[in-house]
């Protein structure tokens, strides 16, 4: 029997091997573009070629007719011969404005023209952002697996949470995307392809599904544990894939997060300011003791993490804290009255090595997080306590002395069960107000709907947050947070 099957997993790997790179057009037009958030007054814009370039060239102006100033930058290719993934941060942009920009090698190839609006400097802008985890590629009719097992599901689908988004996107109602963790569910390709590497095909297709998004507004990611490796059977046989493309390296190389400066590491975990927000990206799956991917990837076969000496992350994340709680208590020049934080992994799975105390401490006031497929918000809560005195209505939570915790994770994707068959439309209302779940919190509110949420930050003291079906774009939810000035 043993040897039948490394016999049986040596012909997929031969045969992939054949086909691995054969649908790889061979041009240096760019693609896969999209933008995200840097330091302040930056814009990191990133894309990917099949083939080098010369150089790595942003062109950007005010116009779409005079794209009068010009910034390089760099490119990589983690696994040879499947392209190269280019990154330009684009620096001293004055806030508040609308660029034009093309990407290219620097010569004749360049893309089409895009536009984004820069940040505001200010701390009381209003904005608004659309924050969901654990959104997949296309659906169960346009991605057939050949067989369904470790949890894959039939009858699933992403695509009305990514038609929520554009239309948002096209109504000017968000500035920017996070999404938290699981992006796109490539590692499941394995279940889908026999005789074909998959896993760069996916991810690249999966880029370019979303680019009309990206290209104008940023769209800000953390990891979750679909990130950390491939799954195919070549990464498992063949020692280049392998290397190539465990512990994070293709979510790495792909998204460039602004870690350069607010001292965190790759895009493993950062922080960034947005007008009266301080927003703190954190790692839940490495490099901390207990984490769930501490030493092994998401198989328990390859190793992950070390991204930094051990102990650096947690410090990280109480100096960020720290920074941001006392620069809010002193009410400094461009304070940030408001600390959101996110993760992959929900409130039980993180609250140990200190954190929970970390988040009361400094008053951290909302955390994100995706991983379980469904909703869950929490009341105001430390230690399994509830807030009371902060409780206005179920739905209004005035001066909290703790915590929000709101999981995000229904955004449709193969692994995704709570779906009352997706493409019949027959849904019926999910939202239940229970007293107690089993991550031990209280008086949770939860749907298992497909999803996605958008946080209005209003202003220094208050915050509205909607949850929206992604079917027909009705309101499932919503939460006013407020402060005293």
């Amino acid at each position: 029997m043993r040897q039948s099957i490394l016999l049986y997993l040596t012909i997929l790997f031969l045969s992939s091997l054949i086909s691995a790179t054969s649908y790889l057009p061979k041009t240096k037009i760019p693609e896969q573009i999209h933008i995200a958030i840097g330091g302040p007054y930056e814009m990191t814009i990133s894309w990917f070629t099949y083939l080098p370039t010369l150089t790595s060239t942003v062109k950007y102006g005010l116009t779409s007719f005079n794209l009068s100033q010009s910034e390089t930058g760099n490119s990589q290719e983690y696994l040879k011969g499947f392209g190269f993934h280019h990154s330009v941060t684009l620096q001293n942009l004055k806030p508040s404005t609308r660029y034009f920009y093309s990407v290219g090698d620097g010569q004749e190839t360049f893309s089409n023209v895009f536009d984004f609006y820069s940040p505001s400097d200010s701390n009381t802008q209003s904005f608004s952002f659309a924050c969901f985890g654990d959104m997949g590629y296309l659906d169960d009719i346009q991605r057939p697996k050949i067989f369904y097992t470790m949890g894959l599901l039939r009858n699933w689908t992403a695509v009305p949470s990514r038609r929520l988004l554009e239309s948002l996107k096209d109504k000017k109602i968000i500035d920017f995307i996070w999404h938290i963790g699981d992006i796109g569910y490539i590692d499941d390709v394995f279940a889908e392809y026999s005789l074909e590497f998959g896993y760069e095909k996916t991810y690249n297709n999966y880029m370019n599904w979303i680019q009309n998004l990206t290209t104008t507004i940023p769209y800000m990611v953390l990891p979750g544990n679909h990130e950390s490796e491939c799954h195919n059977t070549e990464c498992f046989l063949n020692k280049e894939y392998r290397d190539s493309l465990r512990n994070f390296t293709a979510y790495n190389t792909r998204w460039k997060m602004p870690s350069k400066s607010s001292d965190g590491v790759l895009s493993m975990w950062y922080s960034f300011d947005y007008g009266p927000a301080h927003f703190i990206a954190m790692n839940t799956e490495t490099d901390f003791p207990g984490a769930k991917e501490e030493k092994r990837g998401s198989t328990q076969i390859l190793p992950v993490g070390r991204f930094a000496p051990n102990g650096t992350y947690l410090r990280w994340l109480e100096n960020d804290l720290k920074k941001a709680s006392a620069a809010r208590a002193s009410k400094s020049e461009g304070y940030r009255n408001w600390i959101i934080a996110g993760g992959h992994r929900p409130y039980w799975e993180i609250k140990d090595n200190g954190v929970e105390e970390l988040f009361k401490k400094y008053g951290v006031d909302i955390y994100f997080s995706g991983h379980v497929h469904s909703y869950i918000r929490s009341a105001p809560v430390y230690k399994g306590k509830i807030d009371t005195k902060s409780i206005i209505s179920e739905n209004h939570y005035h001066d909290a002395e703790a915590p929000v915790y709101v999981t995000v994770g229904g955004a449709g994707c193969d692994e995704m069960s709570d779906v009352v068959d997706p493409f019949s439309l027959l849904y019926s209302d999910f939202l239940n107000k229970t007293e107690s779940f089993a991550t031990g919190l209280e008086k949770n509110v939860t749907s298992n709907l497909l999803s996605i949420g958008v946080l209005d930050v209003l202003n220094q003291t208050s915050l509205h947050w909607t949850l929206y079906d992604s079917v027909n774009g009705s309101k499932i939810d919503e939460l006013w947070l407020s402060k005293s000035a």
